[in-house]
């Protein structure tokens, strides 16, 4: 799931430096003072990046991720999450065999900049690279998969063709072993504490073997397993994704060596059914790896391998990860499910009342009104949500109003970017229900978003496929309207 997810985006970004000449990446501390968190992440880039885009995820269970839009083309430069727990971003380019993430706790104020990296004479990259401005945690430990990029690219553990991604060459042991020189030299450069160096050891290890039993499945040849010198029932290491995916990559390699692609419901189903290696604890932290996936990609099926699991766990943690993710789903359905809200229902976040849009429309009746029609997982709507915004600033509100409508079919999406592009305080950012069946859907033959209708005073509609707001022609029109 990681890995697909990582395929949506490319990513920028500069950093603090100090150069190691033992080993050739850039290295720094920043020390700054610490002040009091609060329960938000604000994130900002530095202010001559023109684009800057990844991937952001503020729940683990969100089933896609958000994308993040930052920089000068896009008319924004910062952005304020609200959150009481840990959220992160990630992103990266698998054709360039690079890949970054990056988690932030409530509180933390992170700067981006970009850093360009040379991968061969004719390919170039701007890789991102963070300070957390009010965080202990060293620019480093913050960037060390940069750090280790860049030696890579260096060292040529990784080669990037000039010509084709098919040739491209990744050497897996010599990244491992770069990884472990590169983690000894900022330890002894007090560039990383003890705990990041020690888990960061483990885990390029894991990442080490995994990579060695796909060589071996893919190869149709044998690995020996030992040899790889990880306990495969560590009781200290179920909690690490880490060791988590190289279970998961050992469970197909040993029983399911001849298929190239298994269902998650089917090796969830094997484990569950069969004695394996897996110890008790293992076993069940593995399952719960499964149901996860399955939630994620095989979301039919999600009700009934969720009955399985609840049959043998009898941990309370992971009892109440999956109720919280039930009384979520129960939410969703009640706010927009058909049997619940008459099609076309417009609801918003402050009062939850129930409008039609002839209702909403009549209400602003005497001002020009712009109708945005967007989802949370619309990249275009969510790029031009900082050009709506300054039409709000450009025009008075008894002359423009704009009204959101979004077409979301999860709740608890539309909710989360509300919260992000500020919408979750105005009266008029409303989801629809049953949005396919709705006459505003048929009679302005709405198929594709963002989509813009513009109405005179009047009420009646001006333009129903309007300039969008990052077009000049867009506030041409609303002058000349009002």
């Amino acid at each position: 799931m990681k890995n697909i997810l990582l395929t949506f985006l490319l990513i920028s970004i500069f950093s603090c430096k100090e150069k190691k000449e033992e080993i050739g990446p850039e290295i720094s501390i920043i020390k700054e003072k610490k002040i009091e968190k609060r329960n938000e992440v604000f994130i900002s880039i530095n202010d001559t990046i023109k684009s800057f885009e990844t991937n952001l995820f503020v729940d683990e269970m969100q089933d896609k991720p958000d994308i993040l839009y930052l920089g000068q083309k896009k008319n924004k430069t910062s952005v304020t999450i609200p959150t009481q727990n840990t959220i992160k971003i990630l992103g990266g380019a698998p054709w360039f065999s690079f890949f970054y993430e990056l988690e932030l706790e409530k509180g933390d104020s992170l700067l981006i900049d970009v850093r360009k990296v040379n991968l061969n004479k004719s390919k170039q990259i701007e890789y991102p690279t963070f300070t957390i401005l009010n965080s202990t945690k060293t620019w480093s430990e913050n960037n060390f998969d940069y750090l280790l990029y860049n030696y890579n690219i260096n060292t040529k553990a990784i080669v990037i063709d000039e010509n084709k991604f098919q040739n491209n060459k990744y050497d897996s042991e010599k990244v491992y072993l770069n990884s472990i020189k590169l983690l000894d030299s900022l330890k002894a450069n007090n560039s990383i504490s003890n705990k990041f160096y020690s888990a960061n050891r483990i885990n390029q290890k894991l990442k080490f073997a995994s990579s060695k039993i796909k060589e071996a499945k893919n190869q149709k040849t044998e690995i020996d397993i030992e040899n790889l010198e990880i306990d495969l029932n560590d009781e200290k290491l179920i909690a690490n994704n880490e060791y988590i995916s190289f279970l998961r990559t050992l469970i197909l390699y040993k029983y399911f060596n001849k298929d190239k692609r298994v269902l998650n419901s089917v090796q969830f189903d094997f484990i569950n059914d069969n004695e394996t290696f897996l110890y008790k604890n293992t076993k069940l932290t593995l399952l719960d790896s499964y149901l996860k996936s399955i939630y994620f990609i095989e979301k039919s099926k999600f009700d009934k391998y969720l009955t399985k699991f609840n049959t043998v766990n009898k941990n309370e943690e992971f009892k109440n990860k999956w109720q919280l993710v039930i009384d979520k789903q129960n939410i969703n359905s009640k706010k927009l499910n058909a049997t619940n809200r008459n099609v076309g229902t417009l609801t918003n976040l402050i009062d939850d009342n129930e409008l039609t849009f002839e209702e909403v429309l009549l209400k602003h009746k005497g001002k020009v009104v712009l109708v945005d029609f967007w989802a949370s997982w619309c990249a275009p709507c969510r790029k031009e949500m900082p050009f709506l915004k300054d039409l709000k600033l450009k025009f008075n509100e008894t002359e423009l109003k704009i009204i959101e409508i979004s077409i979301d079919k999860d709740y608890s999406a539309w909710v989360r970017a509300s919260k992000l592009e500020n919408l979750s305080n105005e009266i008029d950012n409303y989801i629809i229900s049953n949005w396919e069946k709705t006459n505003l859907y048929k009679t302005y033959n709405i198929k594709t978003i963002p989509r813009y209708l513009l109405f005179g005073k009047n009420g009646k509609i001006i333009d129903e496929n309007a300039p969008r707001p990052s077009e000049r022609e867009l506030i041409e029109l609303i002058k000349a309207s009002i």
